[in-house]
């Protein structure tokens, strides 16, 4: 292949990439119309303290006993 072969592929990709998109344009306002759930709100007063499962004298890399 030569280069005037690449060179009028390419051009014919680019023209045929344009007219795909003005053909075919993609429409963001369907998508932008819907808006997202309103996040829920869970009651989050008068909890219990958090505190480690394992015990004072334990530490997290300690093995379990069998």
């Amino acid at each position: 292949m030569n280069r005037s072969t690449i060179f009028i592929a390419i051009v014919l990709a680019v023209i045929g990439i344009g007219v795909w998109q003005i053909v075919m344009p993609s429409d963001p306002t369907p998508h932008a119309s819907k808006s997202a759930p309103a996040p829920q709100k869970f009651d989050t007063t008068g909890g219990q303290d958090m505190h480690p499962r394992w015990k004072s004298d334990e530490g997290e890399g300690d093995e379990a006993e069998n």
